[in-house]
């Protein structure tokens, strides 16, 4: 169980690695969005499996929580529109 908590948290690593280093806007807006989706949905069913084994609860619910950002962040990111522009993964 501890090497799933594991995996959870190096994705949400990767991601924020892929977020800061600046490579999502590098990316096709299509892949850049599967990508973040993938990496949420993942260590969010991750974050609820350790949770729900009461495999350390606290550090469980830290990533279940970052991984909701996550996802509220590709969300908000690549499927809003802005003054009438299209949204980023139409584009």
């Amino acid at each position: 169980m501890q090497n799933t908590l594991r995996v959870g948290i190096a994705l949400q690593i990767l991601f924020f690695i892929l977020f800061f280093g600046a490579i999502l806007p590098r990316m096709n807006n299509i892949f850049a969005a599967i990508v973040c989706f993938s990496i949420s949905l993942l260590s969010l069913f991750i974050g609820i499996k350790s949770l729900k084994q009461q495999f350390k609860p606290v550090l469980s619910r830290i990533v279940i929580a970052i991984s909701i950002l996550i996802l509220a962040f590709a969300l908000y990111a690549y499927f809003t529109t802005e003054a009438g522009i299209p949204p980023l993964i139409l584009r």
